[in-house]
């Protein structure tokens, strides 16, 4: 019989990536909106779920197949990160003791609180939807799609970017630095779900989107908060340092990814004029092609 705990991960990331997908698809819908000077409305939808679904399944093919293509400076690189993740795994034990000694402010945790909240994969979900409405809002009014695309593909990375700091944080079973069992405390599918952090693969995630796709000032402040939220999961002994440099550098990883992968996306949605009624009646069309 399945252990009650693994039916809790299970249904908590199942629905947050049918939430991603949802608000996904409601960007990517194929709706005509056409607006006439008679007051008239006609709404055609042409897509649904189904095209998220697909651009998704794509993406997660292209992503399976990426070691495969992989340079000898791709394989390098890899593991000078896994270096890293080595190296602060060895330091663990020694940060958090420190941590423990320096974390009793009552303000220094209400500000990690603030970030700890800002980063739950939800609510940069709802960071990623909000910069969709706005591209759409800025198409309506004769701008391009790029800050649309942005939130898109930020929303997309983050969802790859949890789901796999999720499958790792339960395949290792590691202890969490609040419950006492030391730094070295790792028990495969244990129902510990401690290395790999999913508030910074999130956070991380969306900065190298908004990096890639922003302006450098709005790309350092997203990396700076991002550094800010994994500091705070460790300051609130949620997480042993390890585990959100690992859960960093997936969400960095899948951002670049999948910002690689649309970075060639056409302006797909256009704003054109429109005649009704053998040319009585005139307003404008917005739709969406593939």
């Amino acid at each position: 019989m399945r252990a009650p705990w693994i039916n809790v991960r299970i249904g908590s990331l199942c629905a947050y990536t049918v939430s991603c997908l949802l608000g996904a698809s409601v960007a990517l819908d194929e709706t005509v909106f056409a607006a006439g000077s008679e007051g008239a409305v006609t709404v055609v939808k042409e897509e649904s779920i189904d095209a998220a679904a697909k651009a998704v399944i794509e993406d997660a093919r292209a992503l399976v197949a990426a070691p495969l293509r992989m340079t000898g400076e791709d394989w390098l690189k890899v593991g000078a990160g896994a270096a890293v993740v080595g190296g602060f795994v060895a330091a663990d034990h020694s940060i958090q003791d420190w941590v423990d000694r320096n974390n009793k402010s009552a303000t220094g945790k209400k500000v990690a609180d603030g970030f700890n909240t800002f980063g739950n994969p939800v609510t940069m979900a709802g960071v990623n939807v909000g910069v969709i409405a706005i591209g759409l809002a800025n198409q309506s009014y004769g701008g391009g799609s790029w800050i649309k695309e942005a939130g898109l593909v930020g929303l997309e990375a983050e969802g790859f970017a949890v789901v796999a700091a999720e499958l790792l944080s339960n395949a290792t079973g590691r202890a969490r630095p609040e419950k006492h069992q030391g730094a070295t405390d790792f028990r495969p599918f244990s129902g510990n779900t401690s290395f790999g952090s999913s508030h910074a693969a999130a956070s991380f995630a969306v900065a190298a989107v908004f990096a890639d796709r922003f302006d450098p000032a709005i790309g350092w402040l997203s990396y700076g908060v991002a550094a800010a939220v994994a500091a705070s999961r460790v300051y609130t002994d949620k997480h042993f340092s390890s585990d959100v440099i690992v859960g960093g550098l997936i969400g960095w990883g899948m951002g670049k990814f999948i910002s690689r992968q649309h970075a060639a996306d056409p302006d797909d949605w256009q704003i054109r004029p429109l005649s009704m009624d053998h040319g009585v009646g005139t307003g404008l069309m917005i739709g969406k092609r593939f």
